[in-house]
């Protein structure tokens, strides 16, 4: 069986409307088909020219007609019945699977494919798992290292002795800042904050960033930057 959609414009003297329709059929040919079901739109219509006349004022004209599959065809039909559809995603199971004898989530994706979450057996992390509809498409591991931000670099952890010998080393003046860069001392402040940033409290710049920076350094002078 074929499942189509249908196009269809109806002319009653000067009003114009379109129709879509969704149509199944056994017919090898869609444009017999979808043709077919043009001419009994109305009873049976008369053929003149690319059109059907019913009544003798009402014509019925095939503009489009294409073959889709089942599940178009059924989602299709839900929003022209104006029932509430579904998400791409929809949640199967969450909990306890005694199936796989482990804690999971099941996930229908679309039409054919299906996720499935669960913690890896050293319990370090977890594991995606996509699978087709007849077969395994990939898994990602994930660490649960890897979603904790670094907490030897977390603000506080800073010590004050840390940060002053930041604004020790990397500090500069106005005038030291753009002598070194040979902008004017005058004006030179839009310039400069485009790879600086100013200390009102120090009245000293300081790099946003910094490619002889150490991790820590860059920590220390987002964190700057952030609480000025």
């Amino acid at each position: 069986m074929k499942h189509l959609f249908i196009e269809l414009e109806v002319r009653e003297g000067e009003r114009v409307h379109t129709h879509r329709i969704l149509h199944t059929t056994l017919a090898e040919n869609i444009y017999f088909a979808a043709e077919r079901y043009v001419a009994s739109f109305w009873g049976w219509g008369e053929r003149e020219d690319n059109h059907w006349w019913f009544f003798g004022e009402i014509t019925a004209t095939l503009k489009k007609v294409m073959e889709i599959t089942e599940y178009e065809y059924k989602l299709m039909g839900r929003i022209f019945s104006g029932d509430k559809i579904p998400g791409y995603f929809q949640i199967q199971h969450a909990g306890w699977c005694e199936a796989s004898q482990r804690e999971e989530i099941q996930v229908h994706c679309g039409e054919h494919g299906n996720l499935f979450l669960f913690q890896d057996d050293g319990k370090l992390g977890f594991i995606v798992d996509v699978y087709g509809e007849n077969d395994h498409v990939g898994t990602m591991q994930v660490w649960e290292e890897d979603l904790c931000p670094d907490e030897d670099d977390a603000p506080e952890n800073f010590s004050d002795l840390e940060i002053e010998e930041f604004k020790k080393n990397w500090g500069q003046t106005h005038n030291e800042v753009c002598a070194e860069l040979g902008y004017s001392r005058k004006g030179s402040d839009e310039l400069l904050m485009e790879d600086y940033f100013w200390s009102h409290a120090d009245e000293k710049w300081y790099n946003k960033e910094a490619s002889m920076f150490t991790e820590r350094e860059q920590a220390i002078a987002n964190y700057l930057r952030a609480n000025l």
